[in-house]
């Protein structure tokens, strides 16, 4: 009897323990979510208790299931937190394949950095980072933290299928407040509409996904996913660092940062009031002022990389920079705007959106989540110009890739205005080669390459001006990736006609370059461009979407050593698309063969059926490039 208990006992254990690990044994995952997932997140809560303006508590419990190592940066975790946020819990387990725990972790495990590389500015603003170490897929990550927020501006937003290779059993997001608390709500392609929850005591709106399936990426697609869930909630009224304020659209938030964020940090000591006056006591235009300021500005000063969102909205004082020598991208243009104003000259300090794809403010919902960057607008008369101002070396009035063509936010004494950045097209992204080069007998090939760049182009080349000739050449070597290619001699300049152009003079030497076979000689004559295919994209579902065009020109002439034998077949070949045009044109002329080639892609949108036009256009292009020639040397009979 007393054996059949026991082995009842343990019989129950073992039913128990497997109940147990049954919860996130791999096995249960959907097959059909498992498809082109590198991870699936198994279940994700997200509750956000606004329990006043300077009180919130975010809860998130989450389960991820991490497929292969492609999935491997869906399991780490990064919290950020400063003296406007803290983390109050953290708690987590990590479980293999079969459900059974294999670890757990709490917030000892975690590495604690400054997420500004300790300059102590910014020395508040932290990050606690955890990354499983298993190396066995696929494996589980559970966890839960709390943060407690003592401002109410930066709402997160609930993105579920925001990653293209994870997808979701199960995701909640749940916000709750006081019943008269007003809240401006923008939802997105939501399955279903919120569960609304009202008491005398609280609000509690909840959204619900579930058994999204992972999306195969097509190359070439719009910057946002068309069937994106997203909602997004911000508080009429808000409280930021005991600043309040209350936010409908845009123009009362770009009033309220210029208000009460802005107007009194450009308190410049006298000092550099008179040095300011110095500068400019000798100049009659105002851009030409404000030129000489900037790069005053570029010399004195330093960044330091901090988001907008991280480091909060409110600038340092225009003291601090000048007596610091550093600051972040508020600090750098509220300081450059301090400059501006001791010289009479108007300025807005924007907020935008950076990175090289062009992503614009929701202009149909006013918030403090859109935009990561700072950026200055000088706004002369049929002359606006734009200011980088977190760079030692940026020509004046140049954004470049990482701001250019976007909708941003000019906060000003009036409001905030909707203004857009310059854009760079096709046509201005400019980059011209020229080359004359020789072939030696052994086949080696010579000579001088001039290049020159502009537009959006301007950038490719450009970090490299300011390299020591070791790096320069070693740079180099990766830029033009041909094999025994030396530089034996490197110059830039930088000129500012008509917007800023790198040039860049070469002396090479390519050991071997032109193959001797017999009594012919073959030669490739794109040494320097050769274009890539594009990947093919069957079936497609999205747009084509090319986020900035250009211009190549290459114009080389080749001097042969030896005579050619009779005459070559001239090249001329042209191919059109709606997304762009190649024209290639070689000829002979005694004994040098002359190379043209021209690339021209136009940015835009585009219909999914045009992608295979697109292909097959850059399948063409691409082979052209490749194209070499035989050519019959004249020999004595």
């Amino acid at each position: 009897m007393n054996n059949r208990l026991i082995l009842a006992f343990f019989l129950f254990l073992f039913i128990q323990f497997n109940l147990l690990g049954q919860e996130y044994a791999v096995e249960r995952i959907p097959v059909e979510l498992k498809s082109r997932a590198t991870a699936v997140v198994r279940h994700e809560s997200i509750n956000m208790d606004m329990r006043n303006e300077t009180n919130i508590v975010e809860s998130v419990t989450r389960a991820i299931t991490i497929l292969n190592k492609a999935g491997e940066s869906h399991a780490e975790l990064l919290l950020f937190y400063d003296k406007s946020k803290s983390i109050k819990e953290v708690k987590g387990a990590v479980y293999n394949e079969f459900g059974i725990q294999t670890n757990k972790f709490n917030l000892k495990d975690f590495k604690d950095y400054s997420a500004t590389g300790q300059v102590s500015m910014y020395d508040d603003v932290r990050v606690k980072h955890y990354q499983p170490s298993t190396l066995v897929y696929p494996y589980t990550i559970v966890y839960s933290y709390e943060i407690k927020h003592s401002q109410n501006l930066f709402i997160p937003y609930w993105r579920p299928n925001y990653y293209s290779d994870l997808a979701i059993e199960k995701s909640s997001y749940q916000f709750q407040c006081q019943p008269q608390q007003v809240l401006r709500i923008k939802a997105e392609n939501i399955p279903s509409e919120a569960k609304v929850e009202t008491t005398d005591k609280s609000k509690i709106y909840i959204w619900t996904a579930t058994n999204l399936s992972a999306r195969k990426d097509e190359p070439f697609s719009p910057i946002k996913y068309t069937e994106e869930i997203c909602v997004k909630v911000v508080p009429e009224n808000f409280k930021y660092y005991k600043k309040g304020g209350q936010v409908n659209d845009w123009k009362q938030f770009g009033k309220w940062v210029y208000d009460d964020l802005l107007k009194d940090k450009k308190d410049l000591p006298q000092a550099a009031k008179n040095n300011v006056r110095d500068i400019i006591k000798d100049i009659e235009s105002p851009k030409a002022k404000a030129k000489a300021l900037y790069e005053y500005m570029q010399r004195k000063t330093r960044y330091i990389s901090i988001q907008v969102g991280i480091g909060g909205l409110e600038p340092f004082p225009a003291s601090y920079v000048e007596r610091l020598g550093y600051g972040d991208c508020k600090a750098l243009v509220n300081y450059m705007q301090a400059l501006l104003d001791e010289a009479d000259i108007p300025s807005y300090y924007c907020i935008v959106e950076a990175g090289n794809a062009k992503k614009s403010l929701d202009t149909e919902f006013a918030n403090a989540v859109d935009g990561n960057h700072i950026i200055l607008c000088i706004p002369f008369e049929g002359d606006t110009t734009w200011l980088e101002c977190t760079s030692q070396k940026q020509p004046f009035g140049f954004l470049g890739d990482f701001t250019d063509d976007r909708l941003v936010l000019a906060c000003t004494e009036e409001g905030g205005k909707v203004l857009r950045t310059p854009k760079y097209n096709w046509a201005q992204n400019q980059q011209i080669r020229n080359a004359a080069l020789q072939v030696q007998p052994d086949g080696t090939v010579t000579g001088q390459i001039k290049t020159t760049f502009s537009g959006a182009q301007f950038d490719n080349h450009f970090s490299n001006i300011f390299k020591n000739p070791v790096d320069q050449n070693k740079t180099l070597k990766e830029y033009y990736d041909v094999d025994n290619i030396y530089f034996n001699k490197v110059n830039y300049e930088i000129s500012d006609a008509d917007g800023p152009v790198v040039v860049e003079e070469l002396d090479i030497n390519i050991k071997s370059y032109v193959v001797k076979s017999g009594n012919n000689i073959i030669i490739h004559p794109n040494i320097f461009n050769i274009s890539r295919t594009i990947p093919e994209s069957r079936n497609r579902k999205n747009q084509l979407y090319i986020n900035r065009g250009y211009t190549d020109v290459d114009e080389l002439t080749f001097e042969l050593s030896e005579e050619i034998k009779g005459k070559i077949m001239p090249v001329h070949k042209v191919l059109e698309s709606p997304m762009g045009a190649y024209r290639l044109a070689i000829k002979q002329e005694d004994n040098r063969i002359h190379f043209y080639r021209k690339l021209e892609i136009k940015e835009g949108l585009y219909a999914s059926e045009d992608y295979q036009k697109y292909f097959d256009f850059m399948k063409e292009v691409s082979a052209s490039d490749k194209g070499k020639y035989n050519l019959p040397l004249a020999v004595n009979e």
